[in-house]
């Protein structure tokens, strides 16, 4: 039972901290617009690295959450993971 408790807590942490790699990496993008337009970029362009870069970001989380989830080896596979194994 409080081996449950422990994974939630530590998923929970995984969630909290991906979304301050997202929050940063958004950041970041307000940043470098601001860089971009003070450089003499175009406004439209300066501002699209505000999705940009917040996108990026989206999917650096998504990847930091689904790390630890997947098998190395799913079953039917030989250790190379090259094909399945008849």
């Amino acid at each position: 039972m409080k081996l449950k408790g422990l994974r939630d807590a530590l998923m929970f942490g995984r969630v909290l901290s991906a979304g301050l790699v997202v929050a940063g990496y958004a950041f970041f993008g307000v940043w470098l617009s601001n860089w971009l337009v003070a450089d003499g970029w175009n406004v439209l362009v300066a501002l699209m690295a505000v999705p940009v870069v917040a996108a990026f970001g989206m999917w650096q989380g998504w990847l930091f959450l689904t790390k630890g989830r997947k098998s190395k080896n799913p079953p039917g596979h030989d250790s190379k993971g090259d094909s399945p194994v008849h």
